[in-house]
C-alpha cells in the first residue's frame, strides 16, 4: 500500500469513529509525542531536573505556549 493510500484509509476509518474515539486518539497520540520528547530532552540534557525536563518538553510541544503549573 502507498502512503497516500494508507492516509486515505485511515481517514475514513476516522471518519467512521465517534468524536469521543477521535478525541481519545488524538489525546494518546499528544502522550506519544510527548514521551518522544522528554526521551530526546533528557539524552540531550541528562544534568537537568525531572521539573526542567517536563518544562522544556512541554514548551517544545507547545511552541512556547506554556502555562505555569
Amino acid at each position: 500500500m502507498k502512503a497516500d493510500e494508507g492516509a486515505k484509509k485511515q481517514i475514513e476509518i476516522y471518519r467512521h469513529m465517534t468524536g469521543k474515539d477521535r478525541l481519545r486518539i488524538a489525546f494518546e497520540m499528544w502522550e506519544i509525542a510527548l514521551a518522544q520528547v522528554r526521551a530526546s530532552e533528557r539524552a540531550l540534557h541528562p544534568e537537568l531536573s525531572d521539573a526542567e525536563i517536563e518544562r522544556r518538553s512541554r514548551k517544545r510541544m507547545t511552541g512556547g505556549a506554556v502555562g505555569s503549573h
